[in-house]
């Protein structure tokens, strides 16, 4: 079993492959957004599912990762469990513009239903942290990975 340390460098190693990819699609939904915007402010919403497909993907990548680290049962429902709940806000997301677009659904039903979702992933990730800190000690955390990146980020400028 890795160390945590160890662990956040395997983090921050497929971090930073992945960088220009985070970089790309946030030009690239930028600008669709723009286009999308000046084409006709209906189509919004779908735009930004511009942003929400790739982010899925880097998120299975580190799911697969963090699968390496730990052979527990239960720490790898935990961690599929994680993805999961990512993957459903992605499709009820998706179904909630294309219901909005076709004029079944109004913006403030679709923003509502999108804040809702927003809080309960954000309470579940906060309480599937807690659990797997739990079963594995040295399970890192988003917060013990920005501290990581900050960290990183700080030792470069002081380099420079």
């Amino acid at each position: 079993m890795l160390t945590k340390e160890a662990r956040i460098e395997q983090l921050l190693e497929q971090d930073d492959v992945h960088w220009r990819w985070r970089w790309g699609v946030w030009l690239v939904g930028i600008v669709v957004t723009m286009v999308v915007s000046g084409l006709s402010p209906r189509w919004i919403p779908f735009s930004t599912l511009v942003f929400c497909f790739p982010h899925l993907c880097l998120e299975w990548r580190k799911t697969k990762l963090l699968l390496t680290f730990n052979e527990d049962a239960r720490y790898i429902r935990l961690i599929y469990l994680n993805f999961i709940g990512q993957w459903l806000q992605f499709v009820v997301y998706l179904y909630l513009v294309i219901r909005y677009i076709t004029g079944s659904t109004s913006i403030q039903l679709l923003i509502s239903v999108c804040l809702g979702m927003f809080i309960v992933t954000f309470g579940s990730s906060r309480w599937l942290q807690t659990k797997l800190c739990t079963i594995d000690l040295a399970h890192v955390t988003e917060k013990e990975m920005s501290a990581a990146k900050e960290a990183r980020l700080a030792a470069y400028r002081a380099d420079s």
